[in-house]
């Protein structure tokens, strides 16, 4: 059994047993991390916030057999005895399960705040009575979290895999390849097409690995191993700053961390045979 449980309805939610607090993309924690037993007494009430002091509310599942919802701050106030932290600072630094619970609320929060007004006609969205989703009564627009599909994918060469540095990232570690699956794709086709667009190289047959939720902002990166097959090995510069092949016993120490999908991916390739 693992340790949390998630839900796709809105509301009615029960009474929380557990709490996460979101402001301004940031999460609330305490020293104890970012799940809190009962709402910090300090949040201020009535004025700038609602009655309660907190704006908006949201059921995600079942933690430890817990209730846990979500509460959206329209403001970061100062807490004593806790801080503000973004959540990519917390991977690694919490348990796999609490970070992607953690991923899960900013992610609820991000869609309630996007689809305040309906994308189609402008009218102000309500609640579905049973989903999790915001719906428009004027057009009757629906409109769930979204979820962006990616695949990310280490390309091998016998005993060597294909490790690159990504353009747009301050502090490129050594990683995979990665790219989102455009309208009318599938998995593999967005792996050929995004290996040959940012290396040059063409592939094969591609393994599949694992999935893994990356609430950067939101999305589902789907990991394979694929052996190159041809082409000649030419990073795109504007995406890929760096790319070379690495020998299984040579792979450079900066690389992503084993709670990541791209780490995972490095290291299965190491430990193969």
């Amino acid at each position: 059994m693992t340790d949390f449980n998630s839900a796709g309805c809105v509301l009615p939610h029960p009474e929380f047993h557990w709490h996460i607090v979101v402001s301004g993309g940031e999460v609330l924690c305490s020293h104890q991390g970012p799940l809190h037993r009962v709402l910090p007494v300090q949040i201020p009430a009535a004025h700038q916030f609602s009655e309660q002091g907190i704006s908006d509310s949201h059921y995600l599942g079942e933690w430890r057999g817990g209730a846990c919802g979500v509460h959206h701050l329209p403001m970061k106030v100062d807490i004593p005895g806790c801080e503000w932290r973004g959540l990519r600072s917390l991977l690694g630094a919490v348990d796999e399960s609490l970070f992607f619970l953690v991923g899960r609320a900013t992610q609820v929060v991000n869609w309630d705040l996007d689809h305040q007004y309906c994308g189609r006609c402008g009218v102000q969205t309500i609640y579905h009575s049973r989903d999790r989703a915001r719906v428009c009564e004027h057009c009757s627009l629906a409109v769930y979290p979204r979820i962006s599909p990616c695949v990310i994918m280490l390309v091998t060469r016998g005993d060597q895999c294909l490790l690159a540095r990504h353009a747009r990232h301050r502090k490129a570690l050594h990683t995979a390849l990665a790219g989102f699956i455009e309208p009318g794709e599938n998995a593999e086709q967005a792996l050929a097409r995004e290996v040959y667009e940012e290396v040059g190289l063409e592939t094969g047959a591609a393994r599949y690995v694992g999935s893994q939720s990356w609430p950067f902002p939101g999305q589902l990166m789907i990991g394979y191993l694929v052996e190159a097959t041809g082409g000649t090995l030419v990073p795109d510069k504007e995406e890929i700053s760096e790319a070379r092949w690495y020998n299984r016993s040579q792979v450079p120490e900066d690389i992503p961390p084993v709670e990541t999908l791209s780490g995972q991916l490095i290291r299965t390739f190491i430990e193969m045979d």
